[in-house]
């Protein structure tokens, strides 16, 4: 659940950031996953799925059993893909994954269309602002605009 001190964006970052990190086509982030996968990351993605993936009004009996399903088959497809095989064995899927141009839910729209699960998962997780940093960048522009000095202005001078 995270910690209770956390806000609810803050944990939603944190769920979204490590299911971000899995579905990476970067060779060196895929690396690193690979290395340090840990259980934390399976529920995160298991989560996004429960979240994203099911369909609303579900039966709890459907709900499980297809719950199941999509489980079975990310997981399935989340290792042809750090393995490069399935339909992942082609060179110039990991050449554009390696030059910086092309952003993870963007190649993963490109080149996942084989798979059920994990080309919607991935599109959706990588396509999401992690972090507040760009907010911040973009409201920075406005920071002159409501200063002290121009709220104490006239309209004409403003």
């Amino acid at each position: 659940q995270g910690c209770p001190q956390q806000s609810h964006y803050q944990q939603r970052c944190r769920l979204q950031t490590r299911a971000a990190f899995l579905f990476s086509p970067n060779p060196t982030v895929q690396k690193y996953v690979i290395n340090n996968y840990v259980q934390a990351d399976k529920d995160a993605a298991e989560r996004l799925i429960a979240k994203w993936l099911l369909p609303e009004g579900t039966l709890e009996t459907e709900r499980s059993r297809l719950m199941a399903s999509l489980v079975t088959t990310l997981w399935k497809e989340w290792g042809e893909f750090c393995n490069h095989t399935g339909g992942y064995e082609k060179e110039y899927m990991w050449i554009a994954a390696c030059d910086g141009k092309t952003p993870p839910h963007l190649w993963h729209s490109y080149f996942s269309g084989h798979t059920k699960v994990l080309q919607k998962l991935a599109c959706r997780v990588c396509s999401k602002v992690l972090g507040i940093g760009s907010a911040e960048r973009s409201w920075k522009k406005f920071k002159g605009n409501l200063s002290a000095e121009r709220s104490k202005l006239s309209p004409k001078k403003a």
